[in-house]
């Protein structure tokens, strides 16, 4: 005699589906830019972008915690980045710490950003 086994639906494998807030709705991604423009600017009391700060600036307004300036130090000495290459980091850094909130470049901020620097 032959037993007969229903087949799985795709749901009982996988599971069903959890909701999830989309954080990468135009609408949410807007209002935390213009969040972040409006923490730079108290911050800075200036609305220049952090893409054009010149070495001084990088030096004046990118400050990072201790643990943040230790991380920069190792991938600035491990990778031999140059000058150009060590200011791109800290200005992408500076603006996800904009994006982030945080008054200081914090460690994570410069791990996401060399991220995005070195495709690590």
């Amino acid at each position: 005699m032959q037993v007969e086994v229903p087949l799985l639906r795709y749901e009982d494998i996988v599971g069903t589906p959890a909701p999830h807030n989309d954080h990468y709705r135009t609408a949410k991604i807007r209002n935390r830019v213009e969040q972040a423009l409006q923490f730079k600017a108290e911050r800075t009391n200036t609305t220049k972008p952090n893409g054009l700060l010149s070495a001084q600036e990088v030096k004046d307004i990118c400050q990072l915690t201790r643990s943040a300036g230790e991380l920069m130090r190792e991938v600035y000495e491990h990778y031999q980045l140059s000058m150009r290459g060590y200011h791109k980091i800290l200005k992408v850094s500076r603006t996800i710490a904009d994006l982030n909130g945080h008054d200081l470049i914090e460690e994570e901020d410069i791990a996401e950003a060399i991220g995005y620097r070195l495709g690590k």
